[in-house]
């Protein structure tokens, strides 16, 4: 048997945004344990590079696509910076995409690619409406679309408020299905059923929902509109009606404009433009503007207390509802703020088609007073989007949109961050004549975790579970290990990830929560949990939040994530894992989990009372799950076996399979322990491998009842290095 030191035996950890932390394990035989301590992640840098999404047209808003970095001229709050970063992104006309340029020193930034909400309006969209807004967006879909294009669905309804469905991905495919159910059979996006998670849990928990004692305070609006949110979410669960039907049609226009102010405060922190799709019937114009022609009070004399109150009913008509401007004007200084042109799209009924009864004795005036695409308008004409009439195709829209934002500059300059939350004005100019640029305003510096109102947190999450690339903060990787279990009979799925409490103490501090999605081999997710973290103050360097939850027969992968809720810093990690269909009768073996002797790990599985160790029978003093991979010349392994329905005189069998030969060996196996739950028998065993190889290997194992002959077997895929 061979010895293995700490300082020989490097185990590989991929990390995302951040250097490699160098892992180690030791032992007196078989798998080493890993080291305790790992290099602690570094977080941030006091430089960072801004990007700036930049259109440059020329004669009738022709694409100007010649231009080089020495064409342009950046400032950043009156401030010139020189331009360290260049690409330019363009769509001939033959639909050939030009390659984009960058300067040497921007290697390392990440491409800065065009960005879409697709935001339907059902709370004042008809049926028809839905039906317009559903073939333009799977138009938009089945277009011009960009492999590196991140698309996102948002609706909003009166009895559910805002629902963000899909978040920003380029899995295009998913985004289809999606828009593609709607009015068709309910379907809720991955980032739906996250969201409905936090809303319950926040709902369900009222004292989760307050403030820490440290947490800054945030706008009351902020609040209101979360808490909104989470009892539509609670009640939508439990089955029960939201209570909508009282609200006039100005209270559902302000929780309206409301929810999607809040959602642009939201995009604030992700890079360059994010281009709203707007899908609705807009607000009435006479809700918000007022009637046409209406005259001012005082016009007319009065000698009733009837007459004055007719008057002031005219005058108030005439006016519109003055909350209701403001609550429209604040969200559009936020989409303009936050860099989201908004391309709204009219999908109201053309002329009097539809109902033509309710138009009955009604005058043309009348009509449009009701009408919203004076709405659409001012809200695609602040933010620096364009709107898109009832009478306009989807094929038309869908080309012009495809058109407007097909082909631009990115610009990076390099900045000290600030983390003040404090807006910086940018101001982009191109030496060359007759053209028009076309740039964001701006952006904002990012703010300190505690800072974020509930709604701000929320998405932070949906970005860090859900994002390819999560765009607010970089995602730190973390090694999580799945796998099918059987309890009481029916399948359940254990995952787990290994965390060294100081290589992660930013992300574990004193107030961590972790979140475990399991999706589907269509990439729903299917299941989500989660669970407060209370990391036991006993100074063992391991430590290993898990997950136990119910899985029906299929192919899952399984993403965990975990999050610092005073610091929002965050880490995740995914695994594949296949849920076997059982036979009814007999016994089976459940996945062998490798064990290495460790004294300085805790088990934090989210059901009180349950841990790893009581449901694979080993001394959680003495051992802990192995993650990673085999360290090259290892001789022994120490496997744990589950045996539902088995016997403490189970026959067990080892085999190792070299995938590189096809040859099947048996090893020598002994048992250390037995032990039994309920009707499962767990057994603790040590394989005799004798020195191995680099290689990816195959341990399967065989068990048999002497008494019936039954067989059951199962195995594990490992990899030496």
């Amino acid at each position: 048997m061979k010895n293995l030191s700490r300082k020989n035996c490097p185990v590989r950890m991929i990390v995302f945004f951040a250097a490699a932390a160098a892992l180690f394990f030791a032992g007196i035989s078989g798998l080493a344990a890993p080291q305790t301590q790992d290099k602690p992640l570094q977080y941030e840098s006091s430089v960072t590079v801004k990007l700036v999404q930049v259109y440059v047209t020329g004669k009738k808003g022709v694409p100007v696509t010649d231009l080089t970095a020495a064409d342009f001229a950046i400032f950043d709050n009156g401030r010139s910076f020189p331009v360290t970063h260049f690409e330019k992104h363009f769509v001939e006309a033959d639909r050939a995409a030009v390659p984009a340029e960058k300067t040497a020193a921007s290697a390392a930034v990440p491409p800065l690619g065009r960005k879409f909400f697709l935001v339907f309006d059902f709370a004042l969209t008809n049926a028809k409406g839905l039906m317009k807004a559903k073939d333009a967006a799977l138009k938009f879909l089945d277009g011009d679309v960009q492999p590196t294009d991140e698309i996102g669905v948002v609706s909003y309804t009166v009895n559910r408020g805002l629902v963000l469905h899909e978040y920003l991905t380029t899995d295009h495919a998913r985004v289809r299905a999606v828009v593609d159910a709607f009015a068709v059979r309910p379907l809720a996006g991955r980032a739906e059923n996250l969201t409905q998670l936090i809303y319950s849990s926040e709902f369900d928990n009222p004292a989760s929902a307050k403030p820490d004692a440290n947490e800054e305070s945030v706008p009351d609006a902020d609040n209101q509109f979360y808490s909104t949110q989470a009892g539509l979410q609670s009640r939508l669960s439990a089955g029960q009606g939201p209570g909508a039907g009282g609200r006039s049609y100005i209270d559902q226009a302000r929780e309206f404009f409301t929810a999607l102010g809040q959602m642009a405060k939201v995009l604030r922190y992700v890079p360059g433009f994010k281009n709203i799709i707007l899908f609705s019937g807009g607000i009435a114009h006479r809700y918000l503007y007022g009637d046409e022609g209406g005259a001012g009070f005082g016009g007319s004399e009065w000698t009733t207390p009837e007459q004055l109150a007719g008057q002031l009913s005219k005058y108030d008509s005439a006016q519109g509802n003055a909350i209701l401007r403001e609550t429209n004007l604040a969200m559009l200084k936020e989409f303009e703020a936050s860099n989201c042109p908004v391309f709204s799209i009219d999908v109201s009924q053309i002329g009097r088609e539809g109902d033509v009864s309710s138009f009955d004795g009604i005058s043309g005036s009348a009509i449009r007073a009701m009408e919203g695409a004076d709405s659409l308008r001012q809200f695609a004409g602040e933010t620096g989007g364009k709107f898109y009439a009832k009478t306009m195709t989807s094929e038309n829209i869908v080309e012009d949109i495809q058109t407007v934002t097909s082909g631009y500059y990115v610009l990076g300059y390099s900045v000290d961050e600030t983390w003040d939350g404090a807006f910086h004005k940018i101001r982009v100019k191109v030496n060359r004549k007759g053209v028009d640029v076309k740039t964001q305003g701006g952006y904002f510096s990012p703010k300190p975790f505690k800072t974020y109102t509930r709604f701000e947190k929320l998405l932070h999450l949906v970005d860090l579970a859900l994002g390819d690339s999560p765009l607010v903060q970089a995602a730190y990787e973390i090694p999580v290990v799945a796998m099918p279990l059987t309890v009481k009979g029916t399948p359940n799925l254990l995952a787990f990830a290994r965390l060294s409490r100081s290589a992660y103490a930013d992300v574990l501090g004193k107030s961590a929560e972790a979140y475990f999605l399991l999706m589907n081999e269509s990439g729903d997710l299917v299941s989500t949990a989660s669970y407060k973290l209370e990391i036991p103050d006993n100074g063992k360097e391991l430590l290993f939040p898990s997950f136990l939850l119910p899985a029906a027969p299929g192919s899952y992968v399984g993403r965990m994530v975990v999050r610092n809720m005073d610091t929002g810093r965050g880490a995740r990690g995914a695994a594949p894992v296949v849920v076997p269909a059982r036979s009814g009768g007999g016994f089976s073996l459940d996945p062998p989990l490798f064990v290495v002797p460790e004294k300085d790990a805790t088990d934090l599985m989210s059901a009180s009372g349950e841990s790893l160790a009581g449901f694979y029978g080993y001394d959680p003093n003495l051992y802990a799950p192995f993650v990673g991979d085999v360290p090259a010349g290892t001789a022994e392994i120490h496997v744990a076996l589950r045996a539902p329905g088995g016997t403490a005189g189970l026959e067990i069998k080892a085999f190792l399979l070299d995938p590189a030969t096809s040859v099947r060996t048996e090893v020598p196996v002994s048992i250390l322990e037995r032990s039994a739950d309920g009707t499962t028998w767990l057994y603790l065993t040590n394989v005799a491998t004798k020195e191995l190889s680099p290689g990816r290997f195959t341990l399967a194992f065989e068990a048999r009842n002497p008494e019936t002959g039954e067989l059951a077997d199962s195995s594990a895929v490992f990899t030496v290095k």
